[in-house]
């Protein structure tokens, strides 16, 4: 106790005299502890993580403007990311001493989003404390500005789930050209997608990395590029850093302007949040001048994608591909006789397909057919199609294979299951994501339509319309190849009855239609009459399912094709 009583003493003694060695050194002394406390009084609120994988957002609107007093939880702004839009809240109530970032800018997750002065007496900060930090900002800004200048290297990114490398399919530049920022660079194709990668620079191409027909893995150098600037750039960017030193109050008048209901700056704001699309696009449709109202969107759920804004840039647009779709695929080139031989590299959709074919044949399967008799479906067809068009889609007989499938998945759900890699386990999968194979100038590709068991007739036409003239413009995005969960391929098009069609790793389960046939059948009464025969081939991976369990699976989908009524009692 006496050891305790001494410590404390010394430890009160070595106190006070700390304090009266900081009143002692007056002016500064004062100043020190006025920025200690203004330090513990203002708070930098950051952008919050605000989804698995986002490291930008938008600012949409702002809901508060410089001076504004806050409470807990009052709104401060709204965000937009690539997947949702988000209201951000305070968490400390104070007022508001400084917004970092303007309407329409992007903001880095973790970077500073406002300054709140959580201070309830109110006290003023000292004003030399407060400018002193601010007065270097230009300098430092100057300096990115200058290392940005000169030659930048241009990484290929990662352009979706699981993609590790791509082939270069084609080059639109080549070392010594002069591009523009958004300017094309090439064309490569991964396993699920051909993409066009653009520039985010404006320079001289100065190095191309890879020739055509090589493969580029995701994250290494795919070209270097002298970035256009120099002093002018510097000056620019210095002035972008200023605004905390003059041009600050300009700041929070223009978001207070874009927050303001009768304000102009909101109405274009307002207007350009109902065009879905990432900020990306935005910030590049805003830089640009377009009006992404006016650019017709070919991505998921209406999504404006960048292909889109370049294309309604270029004075092209998705409204022209009906026009292109209209006469199919290009056809292939024939092929040439000669009677020299000849080695040709396995490239484009040629080397993914022997990849993806590879994976398939692991998968120990076994096959079964069936024919359909069609009768009822080619009356309710021919009674549907006019309907149909009047409302802007065709309607062949796939949509109706489709949907007859997602029914009789619902009945038999182990065919629409996938197996994991260590083959310890299998998953039921929930959405029934039907892939089409289809024939395109660039080979066979298998988009898939999503969530076919939420959707009607209808709308599968609709969607099976859209990919149709993706195919024929070989503009097939990521997520249109990304998900499948059962596949169906229509040989039948162009001839063939029965086939042996390949399981698609990691689905179970596969059918090939075959073409319709009129041939003359005997009725359920005994008499010779004419049926639309439709030929099925089944393939699945025995390793899940068994024999009768695909054969119970094929009856359920023949018998809603062969009477189609009883489809409406599970559309209801």
């Amino acid at each position: 106790l006496k050891l305790q009583f001494l410590y404390l003493i010394v430890q009160s003694t070595f106190t006070m005299a700390m304090f009266r060695g900081a009143m002692r050194s007056g002016a500064l002394g004062a100043r020190c502890f006025s920025l200690t406390r203004h330090n513990l009084a203002l708070t930098t609120f950051n952008m919050a993580d605000v989804g698995e994988g986002i490291k930008e957002v938008e600012v949409l609107e702002w809901f508060v403007k410089e001076g504004d007093r806050v409470e807990e939880l009052q709104r401060l702004c709204e965000v937009q990311s690539d997947k949702a839009t988000a209201e951000i809240t305070s968490r400390y109530t104070g007022t508001i001493k400084k917004i970092y970032t303007s309407v329409g800018d992007m903001q880095q997750v973790g970077s500073g989003l406002v300054d709140i002065d959580t201070e309830e007496d109110g006290a003023a900060e000292p004003e030399p404390v407060k400018e002193a930090p601010k007065a270097a900002a230009p300098k430092k800004a100057k300096k990115k500005a200058a290392a940005a200048g000169g030659v930048k290297t241009f990484n290929l990114a990662d352009i979706g789930e699981g993609i590790k490398e791509v082939e270069i399919l084609q080059w639109m530049v080549k070392e010594g050209d002069v591009i523009e920022e958004m300017d094309k660079l090439c064309e490569v194709q991964s396993d699920k997608a051909t993409v066009e990668l653009t520039t985010p620079w404006a320079g001289k191409v100065v190095k191309v990395h890879n020739p055509v027909g090589d493969m580029q893995q995701v994250g290494a150098p795919l070209v270097d590029i002298e970035v256009a600037g120099g002093a002018a750039a510097e000056e620019e960017e210095e002035e972008e850093a200023a605004p905390a030193a003059a041009a600050a109050p300009a700041a929070p008048k223009a978001a207070a302007a874009s927050s303001a209901p009768s304000g102009g700056a909101f109405k274009q704001s307002a207007a350009g949040a109902k065009v879905l699309c990432a900020p990306a696009v935005r910030r590049i449709a805003a830089e640009k001048g377009v009006d992404l109202s006016q650019v017709t969107p070919t991505g998921k759920g209406g999504r404006v994608t960048k292909a889109d804004l370049i294309n309604f840039m270029d004075g092209t647009s998705a409204k022209a591909a009906p026009a292109a779709a209209a006469g199919g695929a290009p056809a292939a080139s024939a092929p040439i006789y000669s009677p020299e031989d000849k080695t040709v590299k396995i490239s484009g959709r040629a080397r993914l397909m022997v990849q993806s074919m590879n994976e398939s044949l692991k998968i120990p399967s076994f096959g079964a057919a069936d024919e359909i008799n069609l009768n009822n479906l080619v009356k309710v067809r021919s009674v549907l199609k006019p309907v149909v068009e009047k409302r802007g889609a065709k309607l062949s007989y796939m949509p109706f294979f489709v949907k007859a499938a997602s029914l009789a998945l619902k009945e038999v759900p182990i065919v629409n299951t996938q197996i994991s890699e260590d083959q310890s386990h299998f998953t039921f999968k929930g959405a029934h994501n039907i892939g089409i194979a289809m024939d395109t100038a660039e080979g066979l590709v298998v988009p898939n339509i999503k969530d076919v068991q939420s959707k009607s007739i209808f709308q599968i036409a609709q969607e099976l319309g859209e990919l149709q003239k993706k195919g024929a413009a070989n503009a097939f995005t990521t997520a249109d190849l990304q998900g499948g969960t059962f596949t169906l391929s229509n040989i039948g098009s162009i001839g063939g009855t029965y086939v042996s069609p390949v399981i698609m790793a990691p689905q179970t389960a596969i059918g090939a239609l075959g073409k319709i046939a009129k041939l003359p059948k005997f009725n359920a009464k005994g008499e010779i009459e004419e049926q639309n025969t439709l030929y099925i081939s089944w393939t699945a991976d025995h390793r899940i399912i068994d024999g009768a369990t695909m054969v119970r699976f094929s009856n359920a989908w023949k018998q809603k094709l062969e009477d189609p009524s009883t489809m409406l009692l599970d559309l209801m």
